[in-house]
């Protein structure tokens, strides 16, 4: 995950040619602890504030609540849930 955030940041840089678009697929509390789970949140929203608007898109799915100051838009933009089925991706049973 570290990697991943470093080569974000060289490609707002310029100095790479990753995509400036990063996909974490379920990074979970219990396998970071709380601490290093909240920081990934916070410093991603640091990069924000680096040139003019976004530079990036970066996007983490996750079954942990993020930290309570994430939980609203702009950060969070789309809650899923396994039932009912009106709260699943493509709301139907697959």
């Amino acid at each position: 995950m570290l990697f991943d955030l470093a080569a974000l940041t060289l490609a707002m840089e310029g100095r790479t040619l990753h995509p400036d678009f990063l996909l974490h697929d379920s990074p979970r509390e219990a396998d970071l602890g709380r601490s290093l789970y909240s920081e990934i949140f916070r410093f991603a929203q640091s990069l924000e504030d680096v040139g003019p608007s976004p530079l990036f898109q970066y996007i983490i799915t996750t079954t942990t609540e993020p930290p309570e100051e994430f939980r609203n838009v702009p950060w969070l933009r789309l809650q899923l849930q396994g039932s009912p089925e009106e709260d699943r991706l493509f709301r139907v049973n697959l």
